[in-house]
């Protein structure tokens, strides 16, 4: 965010039914009550600890299971991989090919902007490993 702004990311497990969405035309005034109907409870969540959250928002953005469908791809708007806690992980950034490496929303840590992220960071990391990045600073005098 720019300098005395902040962002805040907030989202619902995801797991409502598709026929809620299905076949909907996004440009149309059903589509934008219904957007604003679902994202309702993150606003009054939010509004408990910033009461005045929603007069300070500039920008909002209101993802649906169409966005994630259109922008990113996903099987009727899936929000990530279906991966049971304690049945099996994310998998990590190495591939079967040398060099080759993955990150995203599919490994580990897993779904979500913050998750996204680190997956890169995991990613960098498995390339220069932290002692690598320590050494190098040392050596400019850091």
């Amino acid at each position: 965010a720019p300098p005395g702004k902040h962002v805040i990311h907030v989202y619902t497990p995801g797991n409502e039914p598709y026929k809620f969405w299905h076949g909907m035309d996004r440009k149309s005034q059903e589509y934008a009550q219904q957007k604003q109907q679902r994202a309702e409870v993150m606003w009054q969540a939010l509004e408990r600890v910033i009461p005045d959250v929603r007069s300070r928002c500039e920008v909002t953005l209101v993802g649906t299971p169409l966005t994630h469908e259109r922008f990113l791809r996903r099987h009727r708007g899936t929000y990530g991989p279906a991966i049971r806690s304690g049945e099996s992980l994310f998998p990590g950034p190495n591939t079967p090919l040398p060099g080759l490496l993955c990150c995203g929303d599919s490994t580990f840590p897993g779904i979500g902007l913050p998750a996204v992220a680190v997956s890169g960071m995991i990613a960098a990391n498995t390339l220069a490993p932290v002692s690598q990045h320590w050494k190098m600073l040392e050596s400019l005098g850091f």
